[in-house]
């Protein structure tokens, strides 16, 4: 129950949320060569069905199979709109030309755009099931 709880105010509390208002504010920062898996998406400040359908998954997955991880900061979820300086710069570093979805931990890149915007919103498990083998294969 105590686990239920974190992790419920994790994802209340954590800034995400604020990006399916449209807020400009940052939901985050990506840190370059971080020791830590990062899920950077990149948004625009207007987000379609997609991009919430992905964002959705991201976090359902999360919350289900990677909590511990999340709670002890090994695994990071970072939503970031590209009209924001940190959105940006994190786009320049990435070479993230619109809406895109990178698991990056140090100097390792998966783009997983493709089953994220094609499968999220109607698929689910298909986009699970590809940002699962990535997290796993980080994780090992």
């Amino acid at each position: 129950m105590k686990k239920g709880i974190i992790i419920l105010l994790w994802i209340v509390l954590m800034p995400a949320n604020s990006c399916r208002t449209g807020d400009p504010n940052d939901a985050g920062i990506f840190v370059a060569d971080a020791d830590y898996i990062q899920i950077v998406l990149f948004h625009l400040e207007q987000r379609c069905e997609s991009c919430n359908a992905v964002e959705n998954e991201t976090l359902w997955l999360l919350e289900e199979e990677y909590s511990e991880e999340v709670l002890s900061g090994e695994l990071r979820f970072i939503p970031l709109n590209f009209q924001t300086e940190s959105g940006k710069k994190a786009a320049r570093l990435l070479r993230a030309s619109g809406q895109t979805l990178f698991v990056v931990k140090g100097d390792s890149i998966e783009d997983l755009t493709s089953p994220a915007f094609m499968y999220a919103s109607t698929h689910p498990d298909y986009y699970q099931e590809a940002l699962r083998t990535v997290l796993d294969k980080y994780l090992e």
